[in-house]
């Protein structure tokens, strides 16, 4: 887990120094999280589960127009209740984002932003959702995944903004089997089903 952490600070550093006479902004985000898994077969049922996030942030403003980067290295620890019991995915995330900035003033405003994220399972993949005598169910998370973020936010100053995004998993984040037997020889059904997680993100940065 530090490797990879110190790889994503690595290139969080790496993108910003050939923009440094542009405008750079180095911070701090954190935030919390809410995500679901969706499954087209209704054996396996998902609800929504509060996580958080946190790590270092840049922000790259280019001159003389509204367009800027972000990019972070972020903890992040996402939870969903799945068939009952808790699945909880702790990863690396490294968002990257275009942003179009619409200031009131130079330290006020709001922006929209959107790019691809990349996150990598630093946690268990492996969950044994429920165990009984005639029902067994697992679920698997992948070790990487590649997704897309939506949002938008405000500066308040030149130090504080707060925002949101929808991420949506451009693969599958995990999958699911269910097995139900009627007797030690016998299987009354089996399923398997593939899922993919949908987050909404509310956060805060604040920018040395």
């Amino acid at each position: 887990m530090k490797r990879v952490l110190l790889a994503c600070l690595v290139a969080v550093l790496s993108a910003a120094l050939p923009a440094y006479a542009q405008g750079i902004s180095i911070g701090l985000k954190g935030g919390a999280n809410l995500t679901n898994l969706n499954f087209s077969r209704d054996v396996f049922s998902a609800k929504y589960r509060c996580g958080w996030f946190v790590g270092p942030t840049v922000r790259i403003s280019l001159p003389v127009t509204q367009i800027g980067f972000d990019i972070a290295a972020l903890y992040e620890q996402r939870e969903v209740k799945l068939n009952g019991s808790v699945v909880r995915q702790k990863s690396i995330v490294v968002p990257a984002n275009l942003r179009l900035n619409f200031g009131v003033t130079d330290h006020l405003g709001i922006y929209l932003a959107a790019g691809p994220q990349f996150g990598f399972n630093v946690g268990d993949n492996h969950f044994d959702l429920f165990d009984g005598e005639t029902i067994t169910s697992t679920f698997q998370l992948k070790k990487a995944a590649f997704s897309v973020n939506l949002g938008g936010g405000v500066f308040l100053t030149k130090h504080l903004e707060v925002g949101f995004a929808y991420n949506i998993a451009l693969g599958k984040t995990g999958e699911a089997s269910f097995r139900q037997t009627i007797s030690d020889i016998t299987d009354k059904a089996t399923y398997s089903d593939e899922s993919k997680a949908k987050t909404w993100n509310l956060s805060a940065a604040v920018y040395f």
